[in-house]
This record gives structure tokens, sequence and C-alpha cells, in this order.
């Protein structure tokens, strides 16, 4: 037997000592010899009360032992190794799950088997279950909100399913996404667009009292399972969507929070849960297009809708690979003296196998795909590029206008785009002038007026585009650098029968003048609306009963000396 004072033995003692689990050594009776800090934590027992007084074997569920004494070997027959799992009684009499793995030591100068010295190894299998539900909570749940996240919901959502296939009942889900957060979190930081998430998933989970299932899914998305259908799903989802628009205060700052959510019912909706999910989507975009707390729910038609939306966006991808987007020109003439004024660049579509693709179904799509900011800059540059030649062309060339959406005016660049466009055509700047909607004045004040401003100190006119038809605030008229504001056609087209709307595009004109302001009315297609808008002294007009959109070459016709 090696001596206990051996270099080996101290190296072998202290290894054991320092393990991170139970381990012990013991005699060939099974009696402990020694046990480690570990053995002594998990068994609650000291190493004076094991070493020496009693066996391992003793350590081990007593009706467990009687049950299980046959797989229990005798330490004289294990070979290289043994493991199983066992139940130990700690001091206190409560049990825990083990590993108990068993094997002789080797290099121990043994001549009799009585002699034999063994290893015992013992793992508290508790930690793991516990580490694994730790795991397990982890990739279930979200880490902002601690509610159960999306592989989760799915999970309990496929389980309703089946529970209701047996039951033959139903129940609806609910997506609601919170509007706009990504600017929230842009202008107060990360931590305030946590908090929000946090509170609205708190509420919704109070709209639970006893069962139902709630999850955090998509970053800015609850999905809700309730067993409610019919009137009683649409009151549950109009009481959240009045409980997430309370405010919540953010260091003394009132936050508004808004959302949109879509509806799907089981099992008129669908029958598994992927279908469902889908189509709760495709009910959530059409609420989300609403703008703002909005509620919708599923219909074949709004998936049509969806289809169209992901056919279009495909095709316009392919469009903008193969150059099949083209501008036409629609002059806007001085009323006055029946010259053309201004030109407005329209973006046109002409597919291949399909013909004309509108702007109207289109556009949209482009700007959910966020393919209107390339759009646009193509069509700033092709713009100015057809000025350009139409000036050298003719040597007669009024300003070309063209559109510029709220997502390009979001983009830093937007002012170093136009300039290089217009270097780029040999242009000036006063040939050009940039439409915007009024939803465009209303978006992140500070850049848009540094935009503005740096677009008019370059020489390019600024216009409102569909005036009357947002929300018209007086404020920004007088604040922003603007030339000219287009009255939406649709004021023009009731102003013949009705005497409101006559009215009401009169003091437009006025309140226009008064600041400085042209104004240009489109969608003219009467003389009578012509002499009507001329009457009340507008300023400009552009629609049918002038010209339709032409192509830059017809343009130029028009143009020339002899056209004009």
């Amino acid at each position: 037997m090696q001596d206990p004072s051996h270099p080996a033995v101290h190296a072998r003692d202290a290894a054991l000592e320092a393990a991170p689990f139970g381990m012990f050594t013991c005699n060939a009776r099974g009696t402990f010899e020694h046990v480690n800090a570990a053995f002594e934590k998990l068994t609650g027992m000291t190493a004076n009360e094991l070493v020496g007084r009693r066996s391992f074997e003793s350590l081990h569920d007593p009706a467990e032992l009687a049950r299980r004494r046959g797989e229990l070997p005798i330490l004289a027959k294990i070979g290289a190794r043994y493991e199983s799992e066992w139940t130990y009684l700690r001091r206190s009499g409560t049990p825990v799950r083990v590993v108990l793995a068993l094997s002789p030591l080797s290099g121990e100068g043994v001549c009799h088997p009585g002699d034999a010295r063994y290893v015992g190894v013992v793992v508290d299998m508790t930690r793991y279950a516990q580490s694994d539900a730790r795991l397990w909570y982890v990739s279930h749940h979200d880490g902002v909100t601690r509610l159960p996240n999306q592989t989760l919901f799915t999970e309990r959502l496929e389980l309703t399913i089946a529970r209701c296939e047996r039951h033959t009942s139903g129940f609806t889900v609910l997506i609601a996404e919170l509007d706009h957060l990504r600017k929230l979190r842009d202008a107060l930081g990360l931590h305030a667009a946590e908090l929000v998430l946090q509170i609205v998933g708190e509420r919704l989970r109070g709209l639970f009292p006893n069962d139902g299932t709630i999850a955090s899914i998509g970053g800015t998305q609850f999905a809700l399972l309730i067993n409610e259908t019919g009137s009683a799903a649409d009151a549950f989802a109009a009481e959240a969507l009045s409980r997430i628009a309370e405010p919540i205060d953010y260091g003394g700052t009132a936050l508004n929070i808004a959302a949109s959510i879509g509806i799907v019912a089981y099992p008129d909706d669908g029958g598994d849960a992927p279908t469902l999910m889908r189509r709760a989507g495709v009910a959530l975009s059409a609420a989300a297009a609403v703008n703002g707390n909005a509620v919708r729910r599923f219909s074949t038609a709004l998936e049509g809708q969806a289809a169209r939306r992901f056919q279009i966006e495909t095709m316009l991808r392919e469009a903008l690979e193969r150059q099949q987007l083209h501008l036409v020109y629609q002059p806007q003439v001085t009323l006055a003296t029946g010259r053309i004024a201004q030109v407005e660049a329209l973006l046109r579509w002409n597919h291949p196998e399909r013909g004309m693709i509108s702007p109207a179904e289109f556009v949209p799509v482009a700007e959910e795909s966020g393919l209107i900011e390339q759009i646009g800059e193509w069509v700033i540059r092709t713009a100015c590029r057809d000025a350009g030649k139409l000036l050298r062309m003719t040597g007669n060339l009024p300003r070309v206008a063209v559109n510029v959406s709220p997502q390009q005016f979001q983009r830093h660049d937007l002012f170093e785009t136009i300039r290089g466009a217009l270097d780029s055509a040999a242009l000036a700047p006063s040939y050009l002038e940039v439409e915007i909607t009024e939803g465009v004045l209303l978006g992140d004040t500070d850049q848009t007026l540094e935009t503005l401003h740096a677009l008019r100190g370059l020489g390019v006119e600024i216009a409102v585009d569909d005036f009357g038809t947002g929300y018209s605030s007086l404020a920004y008229l007088t604040r922003f650098p603007l030339n000219r504001l287009k009255i939406d056609q649709s004021f023009v087209t009731r102003m013949a029968g009705d005497p409101q709307c006559h009215a009401l595009v009169g003091a437009i004109v006025a309140m226009a003048h008064a600041l400085g302001l042209r104004v240009t009315a489109e969608g003219v297609e009467t003389p009578e609306q012509a002499a009507q808008l001329q009457a009340l002294g507008c300023d400009e007009a552009q629609g049918f009963w002038f010209s339709r959109p032409v192509t830059a070459s017809a343009l130029g016709n028009l143009l020339s000396p002899s056209g004009a």
C-alpha cells in the first residue's frame, strides 16, 4: 500500500479536495477513508461523521436500496468503472437524486484484494435540473418583459388547438404592435423603449385575471391568446388598446403610446399555428396602415391584398434592376397667362407583361418595403438629368418639381443627394423644386428645418403637396421656408357643387398670398374649374384640362420656340 506521506498521495488528495462535485475514497468494505468538502455539503455530514465510521452504502435511501440491491456491485468485482443514478438521504432526511460513479484506485501496489481502495464521485442531479430549468426559462421567455416568447407562445397555441379539436370549441389570437417605438428609442434612448415594453406587458398581463396566454414577440409586438370569440374578442381588443394608450410617465414626461391590433379566430381563420400567426400578421398590417389605435380582423380580402403587395414588391425590385421605371412630366400652368410655370416629374412603371401599374398601387408598397429611398434618389437624378438636357436643347426651361417622401427626409444625406444630382446634370438649383407632404413637416422637426433651410440656401424651392388633406397646421407655414402650396384635387372636384369647399379654397389662396406663398391647384379637368380658381386668385393649375403628363421628349416639343 502506498505511503500516505508520499507526494503522489498528497497531490491526489489535493485534487480530490478541489473538485466541484462530491468525491470520496473508501476501502474494500466501502468504508469512507476520505471525503471532500463538496461531499460534506451534499450529504450534510462532516468528515468526522463519515470517515472510518460509515460506508457509502449507508447513505442510500434504504427503500430504494432494498429494491435495487442487485444493481449495486460488489466493490471487488468492479472493473474499470461503475455508474448509475441513486437516491441519497441527507443528514436532514431529505432525499437527493445523484449519479454515483465508482472506480478502483490504480497504482496503489495492492497485494491482497482486501487492501484495495476505491474512489467515488457523487454528482447532485438537482443542480443540473435547476440549470436545465434556467436554460429552458431563458430560451422560452423575452429578456426585457419576462413574458413568454414566440417559441413558448407557439407551443401553447398548438396545445390549445389540440384541445379545441377534441372539444370542438374556438378561441382568438391577437397580435398587438406598438407604433413608432423606434422613434421613441431614438429620441429618449433604449431604457425608455424597454420601460414602455415592460409597462405595456404588465398592463396586458392584467387583462388575464385567471387563464390566458400573453407573449412578447418580435421586439415591439405582443401576442395574446384568449378563449373568447366574436364580439367578446372585439371588446377584449378595444380594452387592450385602451390600456396601452394610458400615458406612461418617464421622468416627468408623459409618453403617449399608440398600437395596432390584428385578430384571427380559430377555426374560422385557420386550423394550425403557422397559418393563424401568419394571418394575424396580415390583419395587423392592415391595422397599422390606419396609423395607430386600430383593430382589424383577418379576412380573405386582406390576405389577397397582402399577396398582391408581396407580388408588387418582388416585381418592383426586378423593375429597379431592369430599369423599367420612367418619368413623365405634367405642366403646371399660370392661370393669368396660360404659360407653363413648372412641370411636375411623375413616376411611371410599364411592366413588360402586366402593362402600366398605377403609382397609387406601387408607391405605398415601395414605402413599406424601404425601396422608396432608392427609387426617390433615382427620380431626383433622372429629373435633373432630363431637365439639363431640355435646357440645353430648348434654351427654355420651367422649374421641375420632384416629390420627396418622408423616408427620404429621414436620411441625413438628402441635401448632398440633391446637390450631387444638380452638379452631375450641370443644372442650376433655381430650376428645381422639391414637393413634400405635410407629414414631413411634422416629423423630425429639427432635421427637417435644417434640410429645408439648406435647400433654400442652395436655391431650390419648396412646395407643400396635397395641402388640406393632412394636419393643415398654420404654424408650420410660418416656421418653414416654403414657396408654394398645392391644393389637393379633392377640393377642386367638390368646389363647384359645395359652397363651403369653394369658400375654403378661397381662404387657402388668401392665406397663402398673405404669407407670400404661391398657390397651385391640382386635378383641374374642366374650363369651369379653371375659371373659378382664377376668380379666386389661384396662381397656377395642373390637370388634364391643360395637359396630360408627357414624356421628356414631348415636353421638349412644348418648350421649343415653335411649340411654346
